[in-house]
């Protein structure tokens, strides 16, 4: 029976050689073809144009050389209990990369320099295939490949496989210890090419990694640490701690205008003019930041009325007598009430009431402060001549005065009027 196999396979050999025949080739087949020779890597590469075989052939040449480079290194770990832990993952990175050397030779720099250029002597050949008429291309390369290549490439290997590990170590680990998220992103980026690079447990390992940094931007809040009207002071907080970022916001606002954008090193500052905005609740700056894939937005809320301080009188002012002299009033008591329209402390310094033909009765250096939105209640003591008959509302269809208050806001000092004209008012005389 082995005899039968052995005369088919003879004849099939010869079948396929009598197909097929040499219709071209760079010059005369030389003896190093399809043989063996020390300090050489000698190939074959197959494809439909010279081209693509040539390359083939440069890809097997890549493929030799990390085989001889991985039998090396295994074979100097086991010779070395501190190396022995990285025997698994240069038996499993070398395995997968002889199937995938065009495409993962870009992170191994010496694969690089496998060339034409370094060739030693080279042999291609035009086959056709007598019954299909088609034609391929054999491409033979003869490549050097001397023992100390081989050890300067393997220490190369095993000198970068540890740094990189080193590397994936320190990303790792300081996940927790970031100071600014543009140093996220490229750890993002390093450890995106460690996990190309590698391909066994270091490989999920870099890939948790990257995870661990992606979250960093989920968990980003804008916290609001300053601020006064047309200024914004605000941080990038990670968690408990504040973290830096040198990213420009994009700023907008539905009524303000954005004036200025300042990044400092501990806050973001924005400037705005909020002269066309109307009292609304709603007033906000929106802050919005992308990181990776991932949107940041934050609505800053302001009230132009934060700083504003405006009162009226609304009701009858009250005057009664606190003493009299004949038809004069020596002292009297002023009662009435101020409406705020704002929440924001002010202080009232100084009240007049006019008459027509009767000189005016002030208090001076009132200095009494109010706080809140709403009505406010005033008495005060003045000790002034008034005449009874100039000054009562007695008899009177319509009693009304005039005169105006002087009060200034508790925040920023601004000092303001409210005038009164046609007052109502009453008199207990």
């Amino acid at each position: 029976m082995k005899n039968i196999l052995f005369v088919f396979f003879v004849f099939s050999l010869l079948a396929c050689m009598g197909q097929s025949r040499v219709v071209d080739q760079s010059g005369r087949k030389p003896s190093w073809v399809n043989g063996l020779e020390k300090d050489y890597i000698i190939v074959a590469g197959t494809g439909n144009t010279a081209q693509d075989a040539q390359k083939n052939a440069l890809n097997m040449i890549r493929e030799n050389i990390v085989n001889a480079v991985a039998q090396n290194v295994q074979t100097t770990a086991e010779f070395s209990s501190r190396e022995e832990s990285i025997n698994n993952s240069v038996s499993s990175y070398f395995q997968s990369f002889a199937t995938t050397t065009t495409a993962a030779s870009g992170p191994v720099p010496y694969l690089q320099g496998v060339t034409l250029s370094k060739v030693d002597d080279y042999y291609w050949e035009k086959i056709e295939n007598r019954s299909t008429g088609s034609t391929t291309f054999n491409y033979h390369i003869k490549y050097p490949f001397p023992d100390f290549e081989l050890q300067k490439l393997a220490m190369q290997f095993r000198m970068r496989d540890r740094e990189m590990s080193e590397q994936l170590d320190e990303l790792y680990n300081g996940v927790d210890e970031v100071s600014s998220l543009e140093d996220v992103a490229q750890s993002i980026e390093e450890l995106r090419v460690l996990a190309d690079y590698f391909v066994d447990a270091r490989k999920d390992r870099a890939q948790m990694a990257i995870s661990r940094y992606r979250g960093i931007y989920e968990n980003i809040d804008l916290v609001e640490i300053e601020s006064s009207l047309g200024e914004l002071k605000y941080a990038v907080r990670l968690g408990d701690r504040f973290i830096h970022t040198t990213q420009r916001p994009r700023v907008s606002s539905d009524c303000a205008r954005i004036t200025g954008t300042s990044v400092e090193q501990e806050y973001v500052q924005i400037n705005y003019d909020y002269q066309n905005c109307w009292e609304d609740p709603e007033n906000h700056i929106l802050v919005h930041y992308r990181f990776g894939n991932t949107n940041v937005r934050e609505q800053f809320y302001f009230d132009i009325t934060r700083e504003k301080v405006s009162i009226f009188v609304n009701d009858p002012i009250h005057l009664s007598q606190v003493s009299q002299k004949d038809d004069m009033i020596e002292t009297v008591r002023i009662n009435f009430t101020v409406v705020s329209r704002y929440e924001f402390p002010f202080t009232i310094d100084r009240v007049v009431l006019q008459w027509p033909g009767h000189p005016p009765v002030s208090a001076e250096n009132i200095g009494e402060s109010f706080s809140g939105e709403g009505n406010h209640s005033i008495s005060l003591e003045v000790s002034q001549p008034m005449d009874l008959e100039k000054t009562t509302s007695s008899n009177r269809r319509v009693s009304m005065l005039s005169g105006y208050i002087n009060y200034r806001s508790d925040v920023t000092g601004e000092t303001k009027t409210y005038r009164m004209h046609n007052q109502a008012y009453t008199t207990d005389w």
